[in-house]
């Protein structure tokens, strides 16, 4: 697996170490279960390495600010499950985090500062096949 997008230290950055607690220990005794969220966090880049990849080569080298932040949004909805109600702070975050991936999957949006090449074969440009020809003047002038 490559390197997930957030880590514990980023989730208990923007959401603290009691939260994270509360959320991942069973016991109420040890404080964060860290194989939870890197498990979370690993989750997250799977899904958003599934969004990135129609339009970039992923993983990314590097990880873009704004995937960043998808990446402990989409995580601390893991985290919360089914506990999370649809119109608590989480589950807007993670659904607007997904909008914005939907947006870059249909090219919609980019990541200005992500150093990831457009994907092979999807340099942006659109191409036409056309069949051959079945009409032209002379046949149509030979119908009754």
């Amino acid at each position: 697996m490559a390197t997930p997008y957030c880590s514990q230290a980023d989730l208990i950055e923007r959401f603290g170490v009691v939260e994270l607690s509360q959320l991942t220990d069973q016991t109420a005794a040890a404080g964060i279960d860290a194989g939870e969220v890197t498990k979370a966090c690993d989750e997250a880049t799977s899904l958003i390495d599934a969004y990135l990849a129609t339009r970039y080569a992923t993983p990314l080298a590097t990880t873009p600010t704004m995937v960043r932040k998808w990446a402990v949004d989409i995580a601390r909805k893991f985290l919360w499950k089914d506990r999370a109600m649809a119109d608590s702070v989480v589950t807007l975050n993670y659904d607007a985090a997904m909008s914005q991936l939907k947006d870059v999957a249909r090219g919609v949006a980019s990541l200005p500062d992500a150093d990831g090449a457009i994907a092979a074969g999807s340099n942006g440009a659109v191409s036409v096949r056309a069949s051959d020809q079945v009409f032209s003047d002379d046949t149509l002038s030979m119908m009754p």
